[in-house]
C-alpha cells in the first residue's frame, strides 16, 4: 500500500484526485485544495507518507519539504521540452498536436527533476476545456501506471542540455495585432485563440483608443 498526499486546487486536478483515490494500491491520507491549507498542515502530518503528488500547483515547494518527502508533479509537456510556464499555450501556438504528460520529481529547480513516467497527450481539442479533459485522462492513466510499478521503478535524469524553457505568458501577450492578422498564418491565429479560452486571459484585438474585442471561441474550417 502506497501512502499518498495530494495537492491540487484546479477543477481538473480535483477530478484527477477523485478518479485515482479508489485505486486499491494506494491509501489517500490527505488532500490539500489550497495553499493556505497546505502551508498550515503539511508539516504536521503524522502518518508515514510515501509520495506527495502536486497537480497543477502554482507555487514553489520549499526545499525542506522536497528533502523530507518524495514530491512528484505532472507537467503537460514531453520534458525536458517546454519546461517552465504556460507549457500548453506555448506548445499549441508552436503548432504541436501531440505531446506528453510527464511525471517528475519536484526539487528546488523548476521542472528539472528526474522523470518517472510519461503518457501521451492530445492537444488538438478545440478549446482549453477539451484539452483539460485530455490532461485528466492522460494523468489518471499515468498515475495508475505509476502505482502499479512503485516502488520497483527508477526515475531517469533529464538531459538539460536538450529541450527548451519558456516563461509564463502574461495577459498582454494575449493581444492579436493587426500586423499578426496580415502576416501570420491563419492556423497560427486559430491556435493562439483556442489555447487562450477560459479560464485563461482570452485573446483580444485592441483599437487605437484601447477598446478591446475579446475572442472567447474560434472555429477553423479547412478547405
Amino acid at each position: 500500500m502506497i501512502n499518498i498526499v495530494c495537492c491540487g486546487y484546479r477543477s481538473w486536478a480535483i477530478n484527477i484526485i477523485n478518479q485515482i483515490k479508489d485505486n486499491p494500491k494506494i491509501k489517500l491520507l490527505h488532500v490539500f485544495n489550497s495553499k493556505e491549507e497546505y502551508d498550515l498542515k503539511i508539516q504536521t502530518i503524522e502518518e508515514k507518507v510515501d509520495v506527495i503528488l502536486f497537480l497543477g500547483w502554482s507555487w514553489f515547494i520549499k526545499k525542506k519539504i522536497t528533502d523530507k518527502f518524495l514530491c512528484l508533479g505532472i507537467h503537460p509537456s514531453d520534458l525536458p521540452n517546454y519546461r517552465g510556464g504556460s507549457p500548453i499555450q506555448h506548445q499549441i501556438i508552436n503548432g504541436l498536436k501531440k505531446t506528453k504528460v510527464s511525471l517528475f520529481t519536484i526539487n528546488e529547480k523548476l521542472d528539472e527533476g528526474d522523470i518517472w513516467l510519461k503518457q501521451d497527450l492530445d492537444l488538438s481539442g478545440e478549446n482549453i476545456e477539451v484539452i483539460f479533459k485530455e490532461i485528466e485522462k492522460s494523468s489518471i492513466s499515468l498515475f495508475n501506471n505509476f502505482f502499479d510499478l512503485y516502488p520497483n521503478i527508477n526515475p531517469i535524469k533529464q538531459d538539460l542540455t536538450k529541450g527548451s524553457y519558456f516563461k509564463r505568458r502574461k495577459p498582454e501577450e494575449s493581444r492579436i495585432k493587426i500586423e499578426d492578422l496580415k502576416n501570420k498564418p491563419l492556423k497560427e491565429i486559430y491556435n493562439t485563440i483556442r489555447c487562450l479560452t477560459a479560464p485563461y486571459p482570452n485573446a483580444y484585438i485592441e483599437d487605437s483608443k484601447g477598446n478591446r474585442l475579446y475572442l472567447n471561441d474560434v472555429r477553423y474550417v479547412e478547405n
